[in-house]
């Protein structure tokens, strides 16, 4: 009877040894009375970040998991830049050899490093292909221009806040700034 508590005592002072064995601090372990929990250790301010994972169950069973997380901004190029009454226009276009994928947050993390790094922004364009930079404020633009538009032409920000996500992410909501 008293073995599983043993067990699970001892389970919980060897991951509580191995958390504060003198490592980077990338392993947060957690037991708990009951249930599970997971946590997840928050990335160091470098660019890139490995972490632990570790989930302990209420009966003692442990599982860790490492990962790999990566948090980079893809590098970016400020193509134009028009002045205006509340902040400038900016059109930045993306480097696409500066990331393997790209996601709806990598467009956020641009956007707002854009706002932070050279303010005043009121509107921003962000692009992978400058080809498409003279059709973005083009009011007349034909079929071929506004396919290009479609595959090129990802996030766009407005009044300084706003997010709207267009061509492949089209279909994402639009967020707000800093939200």
């Amino acid at each position: 009877m008293h073995r599983p508590i043993t067990v699970a005592v001892f389970l919980a002072l060897v991951l509580v040894v191995s958390a504060c064995s003198g490592d980077d601090g990338d392993v947060t372990t957690t037991a708990a009375a009951a249930g599970t929990v997971t946590t997840l250790a928050p990335a160091s301010s470098g660019s890139e970040s490995g972490s632990t994972a570790t989930t302990v169950a209420a009966g003692g069973a442990t599982t860790t998991a490492a990962t790999d997380v990566e948090a980079l901004i893809p590098e970016f190029t400020i193509l134009s830049r028009t002045p205006g009454d509340d902040g400038d226009t900016v059109v930045v276009l993306l480097d696409p050899e500066s990331y393997e994928s790209l996601t709806d947050i990598d467009l956020q993390n641009v956007i707002s490093e854009v706002v932070d790094d050279f303010p005043p922004v009121f509107e921003a364009h962000v692009i992978d292909d400058e080809i498409v930079a003279p059709y973005i404020s083009s009011a007349d633009v034909t079929t071929d221009e506004q396919q290009l538009l479609d595959v090129h032409y990802l996030v766009r920000l407005e009044e300084g806040f706003r997010i709207i996500y267009v061509g492949p992410f089209a279909d994402t909501p639009g967020t707000v700034l800093g939200s």
